[in-house]
């Protein structure tokens, strides 16, 4: 097991200035976490028996922000780097399935530690004193597991998110749920009415960009049927359909769950589905134009340029798609396709076009007869029965429109 976790120079003097004023703090959770499984730390959090007045008189000379005075945490710039310190405390009586009723400040960093959700994040850290472990959080680690600190009843019963929280470093991390802690997650499923969408939606959004998402779809579907009702409409193939198709895809949150809905085969109901969830226009507008062209044929150059026009998403992100559902597809060679298509600047749209509505006016067209006959010229361009010139563009729209000189 590691002995000495690196420590930022602002972490460690946020922690010794607490320490030479007679308090305790210590690194806790997913840094902690995160330093011993060898990835990426994103953010430090620290812990300590200084109640929130005290840590203000001891860090005077830094900035020092109320995030969340109520329940005891404080955020100290120290040299633009924001770190966040909350005192130890226990929690009781929640009645809305998500926040405490009563917060008590405590000394000890057990009572703390025992608070959190998994042990795997009740884990702290001294750079002195090494790790702290009361819950058996390295051995889980060990041993690849999620498991609840004590009671995963009581757990779940006091915050609901914790269930998606649980889906989420399972899908993240690749490892197993314990098989108490998975039985009170589906216990207590139905308390995820309590939290709002928008928490929902963002963990959703995790747990689908995570490397293991798509066998904690199987694992847990009955869950996801919880969040999306429509997908109890699948039978067993679409399920597995599903799965194979999300194993072939990039870890891109959009991409998965145009493959979740893509069984439907209706992508305005889909569109209803994500307002539902609650996700921003950008990602919806993307799932639903993927789902929309899920099926364009791809043959030749001619397909790829109908294709380009049709597509708001990225053509990479909209092969990542398609061969995602099709393995077949050679994503390789339409890439290629793809970007000669660009470096020869080949017409797929409007404003390529060498002609302008402003031109089509001169010829008498009004309105709707204008936009039809841009589509006109487009699909003529793009299937290669005009080139792209304004001379044979207009001699092609003066015959149709019988308008000769």
């Amino acid at each position: 097991m590691k002995k000495s976790m690196p420590l930022p120079p602002y972490i460690k003097n946020t922690i010794f200035a607490l320490n030479e004023a007679g308090y305790e703090a210590y690194v806790v959770g997913g840094a902690v976490r995160s330093w011993l499984l060898g990835t990426e730390i994103h953010d430090y959090d620290i812990t300590s028996n200084a109640l929130p007045q005290e840590i203000r008189e001891v860090l005077h000379q830094y900035k020092v922000i109320d995030t969340g005075i109520k329940h005891g945490t404080v955020t100290v710039i120290e040299h633009k780097n924001p770190v966040e310190i909350t005192t130890y405390r226990t929690e009781s009586g929640y009645r809305d399935h998500r926040h405490p009723d009563v917060v008590t400040f405590t000394r000890s960093l057990e009572e703390d530690c025992a608070r959190r959700d998994f042990t795997i994040n009740a884990l702290c850290y001294h750079p002195k004193e090494g790790i702290k472990d009361f819950f058996g959080g390295i051995q889980d680690l060990q041993n690849f597991l999620i498991r609840a600190v004590g009671n995963p009843e009581e757990r779940f019963q006091e915050d609901a998110l914790r269930i998606l929280r649980a889906i989420r470093f399972s899908a993240q991390l690749g490892f197993q749920i314990e098989d108490s802690t998975k039985d009170a997650l589906f216990a207590q499923m139905d308390t995820l009415s309590y939290v709002s969408q928008e928490r929902i939606t963002s963990e959703l959004l995790k747990t689908a960009r995570a490397p293991y998402f798509s066998g904690i779809f199987i694992d847990y579907i009955d869950l996801f049927r919880l969040l999306i009702p429509e997908l109890q409409e699948y039978d067993d193939t679409c399920i597995q359909n599903i799965r194979a198709s999300l194993s072939r895809s990039p870890s891109d949150a959009d991409i998965r769950l145009a493959i979740v809905l893509s069984e439907l085969h209706d992508p305005v109901r889909c569109d209803e589905i994500l307002r539902r969830l609650k996700l921003s226009n950008q990602e919806r507008y993307a799932i639903v134009n993927l789902l929309e062209n899920g099926d364009l044929p791809l043959e030749n150059r001619i397909d790829m340029r109908k294709a380009m026009n049709r597509l708001t998403v990225a053509v990479p992100m909209y092969l990542n798609f398609r061969s995602a559902l099709d393995p077949t597809l050679d994503k390789e060679a339409l890439n290629q396709l793809f970007q000669q298509i660009v470096k020869d600047k080949d017409c797929y749209s409007f404003k390529q076009l060498e002609v302008t509505g402003r031109d089509l006016q001169s010829l008498g067209l009004k309105g709707s007869a204008i936009s039809m006959s841009m589509n006109t010229c487009l699909l003529a361009v793009m299937e290669e029965k005009l080139p792209n010139k304004k001379e044979d563009l207009m001699n092609y729209l003066k015959e149709l429109t019988g308008q000769f000189n």
